[in-house]
């Protein structure tokens, strides 16, 4: 039989994400009025970034209230929103009561009611961290592989000694036999694969149509989508470069932290082959009014 463990609560939780989400929409509604005489398949990529960045900051608000923690016959589980982090018994080495402060993050989330991501901790170095708080008496849970995870239940000391029982009843696993069955890096593989394979694409059409183009090009538009500055073709090529900084800022972030936030990554995903979108139609709306 299951139990479930609400964490500690902050009343200002869905305010604060309110407030971040009017913050974040000014520049980005203004963006969006600034290019609404443009061609309609940049106003629907736009669009469509506008809504995942909104559903993002609210997903993140919503999931600081939702958060639980639950003990169940073989595993630990976060209820972190719409993601799960399922921590099999016998991949926990040590469970401990820890009075710590969270100093800085290093990925992943943070704002009142709701922290959550790698940070880095004032006693206990690096860990992950699924809170609603940043100091004071969490539960630090060590992994065979050596990473710590940190969360903040109502009653931390009798967190610790519920999950200390369940564990009781298992051995630990060595390194070797928790990455058999962790099939989370194909997932992180897949994602790179898809963001680095719409980056090429978006090269590959773009060394396609460069010999056809003239020399000189319209390379800026103003706020009705008017060519307002011509250079040579080549200068397509600086849209190319900035673009590759989404798929290597990818690859990055999803190696090195794709395999615990595997919901953030999708989003991630899907986010920079929009953006990679957003360039092949500056690209062919640069094509077409020539």
């Amino acid at each position: 039989m299951e139990k479930m463990f609400k964490p500690s609560q902050n009343k200002n939780t869905l305010v604060w994400g309110l407030v971040l989400v009017a913050i974040v929409n000014i520049p980005l509604l203004l963006f969006f009025v600034l290019g609404s005489q443009g061609p309609t398949f940049l106003l629907i990529i736009l669009g469509v970034i506008f809504i995942l960045v909104d559903g993002l900051i609210l997903s993140l608000t919503f999931s600081g209230k939702k958060m639980s923690y639950t003990l169940d016959e073989n595993d630990f589980t976060v209820n972190f929103g719409l993601s799960k982090r399922i921590i099999p018994y016998a991949s926990i080495s040590k469970v401990q009561l820890s009075n710590t402060t969270l100093l800085l993050r290093l990925f992943g989330a943070s704002w009142p009611g709701l922290h959550w991501g790698l940070y880095k901790t004032k006693d206990v170095g690096n860990v992950w961290v699924y809170s609603t708080k940043v100091k004071g008496d969490f539960v630090l849970i060590n992994l065979v592989d050596g990473k710590k995870i940190v969360i903040s239940p109502e009653d931390p000391k009798l967190f610790s000694d519920e999950i200390n029982a369940w564990k009781s009843k298992f051995g630990v696993s060595s390194l070797s036999e928790v990455e058999k069955f962790d099939n989370s890096r194909k997932m992180v593989y897949a994602q790179v694969l898809a963001v680095a394979s719409a980056f090429v694409v978006f090269l590959a059409y773009l060394v396609w149509i460069y010999p056809s183009l003239p020399e000189i090009i319209p390379v800026n538009f103003d706020i009705n989508w008017n060519p307002n500055r011509w250079g040579h073709k080549s200068e397509l090529f600086i849209i190319a470069g900035i673009g590759a900084v989404f798929p290597i800022l990818n690859t990055i972030l999803a190696l090195k932290f794709g395999r615990y936030g595997k919901e953030l990554m999708l989003f991630l995903g899907i986010v920079f082959i929009m953006f990679m979108a957003l360039f092949f139609g500056i690209v062919y709306f640069t094509q077409s009014v020539i």
